[in-house]
């Protein structure tokens, strides 16, 4: 770890921020972190229960507060505020409550840390990154969205526990909303340095059958998650964690974040969406094009003209 750059900020001690807190600490990411919240009592509660692991663990500082001001020398603020979405609801419909939130949040940052990393990951969150990077005053590569990570880890997931490979070994992206209209790029896909649609299959599958299959399941996890325990917090807490190790590692490892697109998409416009990125500590470093076939490049434009209808419904 690079111990000039350390020290991470929280924004928002929900269920979401303090899974965030805690996975921060968990992985070891950082020697210390900063819980904000409204209400200070509900940060020192999230930061004395994971405190107390802390004997167990690495060492790590934990500073809850409710002042904005001690976010002053974070190198990178994980922003988890908002309201979250309740059951049946889509990340698009909770779009009025949170766009409001995010300018006032992203304002106080930019008096207190401009020089931060900000990583957005609540929802919808591609179209509040495209916020964030309106309302801010630091360049547009110190804003990232968490994008379509989480849902490239469920594809990765789910296809490897299918061919009964390592889970990282299944080369897929999911890029696009993080929601409704994802697109899994199954053009690309390759298991190791093999082809998807070339490996061996089990036995009654079809290529056909399982692309199906998951779109559904990619789209669908959260709702059911939902239904189930009221809300996701694990997935995308340790997507977050990951980011901000990567930065902290400058490990230049690639993740399909929220950003804009270049013109090589095709889809024109300012819309931000999940797309591939080397991340690095300089945040976003380099943006990638991945090649798409007729279908998934149609996909990927109705993807954004959705997102662009919402952006432009709070705007």
């Amino acid at each position: 770890m690079n111990s000039k750059i350390s020290k991470v900020g929280v924004v928002g001690a929900g269920r979401v921020g303090a899974a965030v807190a805690n996975a921060l600490v968990m992985m070891g990411v950082c020697v210390s972190v900063v819980l904000y919240n409204r209400s200070l009592e509900k940060a020192e509660g999230e930061a004395w229960d994971i405190e107390d692991a802390i004997p167990l663990l690495e060492e790590c500082n934990i500073l809850p507060t409710d002042k904005y001001e001690d976010f002053a020398d974070c190198d990178v603020i994980v922003i988890t505020i908002g309201a979250q979405a309740s059951e049946g609801q889509s990340r698009l419909e909770l779009l009025s409550d949170n766009a409001d939130i995010m300018r006032s949040t992203i304002k106080e940052l930019d008096r207190v840390a401009p020089n931060a990393i900000l990583i957005i990951i609540s929802n919808p969150v591609d179209v509040l990154t495209r916020i964030a990077i309106k309302t801010s005053t630091r360049p547009e590569k110190l804003i990232i969205g968490s994008g379509t990570v989480l849902d490239t880890a469920r594809v990765r997931y789910q296809l490897g526990k299918l061919l009964n490979v390592s889970k990282q070994d299944a080369n897929i992206y999911v890029i696009g909303e993080h929601g409704d209209t994802s697109v899994i790029v199954w053009s690309n896909a390759l298991i190791g340095a093999i082809p998807v649609e070339k490996f061996p299959l089990p036995q009654g599958s079809s290529l056909d059958k399982i692309k199906a299959e998951y779109v559904n399941t990619t789209r669908k996890r959260a709702y059911a998650i939902g239904e189930r325990k009221g809300g996701t917090s694990y997935g995308i807490s340790t997507v977050a964690a990951q980011l901000v190790d990567t930065i902290l590692r400058d490990e230049k490892k690639v993740f399909t974040v929220s950003v804009k697109a270049d013109a090589e998409y095709k889809i024109g416009g300012e819309v931000v969406l999940g797309l591939p990125c080397i991340i690095g500590k300089k945040g976003i470093e380099r943006k990638l094009y991945i090649p798409l076939n007729q279908e998934e490049q149609h996909a990927l434009k109705h993807s954004a003209q959705e997102l662009n209808k919402a952006y432009e419904s709070v705007m």
